[in-house]
């Protein structure tokens, strides 16, 4: 017995390997953007666009925020194509609708992250990439400048995710691939995973069952490519409440765990003897 309780408690280290990395920043420059960005600085240019009743394009001029704006006007409103650059050198080029950023459009950041997509309102909204300077990306759907609907967001450390989002947050179905090669296929919730899901190592260890905050939580099944199998209750990703253990040879453990270790009372059975025994924190301390 003291060889099935050793070979227990070797299986029975911390499981997953989850680490979600963090949401993308937004795209759009929210926080800055003002009435200001449409107003011209010379009051000739001012009153030029002002008389602008059809779809006129006019010469760069500078606005009253300090940012320069060359492109198509109509009754005194950025609106049509254009190029924007804000006093920072953030440049938007693309398609205006009454002085705001609307329809298709690119956005480069002085840091690097470009955002190019559809727009609506000033803000990201519809299918948009975006690349950020530290190499991740986001391709998808938007949604008031959050990832929001269907997307798919990797990293330069080959590490990917494909599935939904809500309000910038990856929330319903998804599935993420790691560096290794491990990957979980299932429900997120708030950015974490959270429901029914599965998780396959890279070596071939295989759980299906629930979790919650990034870790196996409740019911699930844990299966070993030598042929070992669990199957039972999880805390904080480690075997903890009633569970049955079956070793490669057969030999098989049911009965109580505590932090992954054989605890309480539970039978063993092999060759096809059933014997009760006890556990106290992985440790044999009674067998009938």
């Amino acid at each position: 017995m003291g060889s099935a309780c050793k070979n227990c408690h070797q299986t029975s280290q911390v499981e997953s390997e989850i680490q979600l990395k963090p949401v993308q920043k937004v795209p759009s420059k929210q926080t800055i953007i003002s009435n200001a960005d449409s107003i011209p600085l010379n009051l000739e240019d001012e009153e030029l666009v002002k008389n602008a009743t059809t779809l006129t394009k006019f010469h760069k001029m500078q606005m009253k925020n300090m940012g320069y704006y060359e492109g198509e006007w109509l009754n005194g409103m950025r609106h049509g194509s254009g190029i924007y650059t804000w006093s920072d050198n953030t440049v938007y080029t693309g398609q205006f609708q009454n002085d705001q950023l609307h329809g298709k459009g690119q956005i480069i950041h002085p840091n690097g992250d470009v955002y190019e997509g559809e727009w609506s309102n000033d803000l990201a909204n519809g299918l948009g990439i975006f690349k950020q300077c530290n190499q991740s990306t986001y391709t998808g759907q938007w949604k008031d400048d959050l990832q929001h609907g269907d997307g798919i967001e990797e990293w330069p450390q080959q590490i990917k995710y494909e599935g939904q989002y809500v309000k910038g947050k990856k929330h319903g179905r998804g599935k993420i691939i790691f560096e290794d090669g491990s990957r979980y296929e299932g429900e997120f919730i708030n950015n974490q995973v959270c429901g029914n899901g599965e998780f396959y190592w890279q070596q071939g260890k295989y759980y299906k069952g629930q979790w919650k905050d990034n870790q196996m939580n409740g019911k699930g099944e844990t299966f070993w490519p030598d042929g070992k199998h669990y199957v039972g209750e999880y805390e904080n990703d480690k075997k903890h409440g009633q569970g049955q253990f079956t070793w490669e040879n057969g030999k098989v453990y049911i009965g109580g765990w505590n932090q992954g270790k054989q605890h309480g009372k539970g039978f063993i059975v092999e060759d096809g003897v059933k014997k009760e025994c006890i556990f106290e924190n992985g440790r044999l301390v009674n067998n009938n």
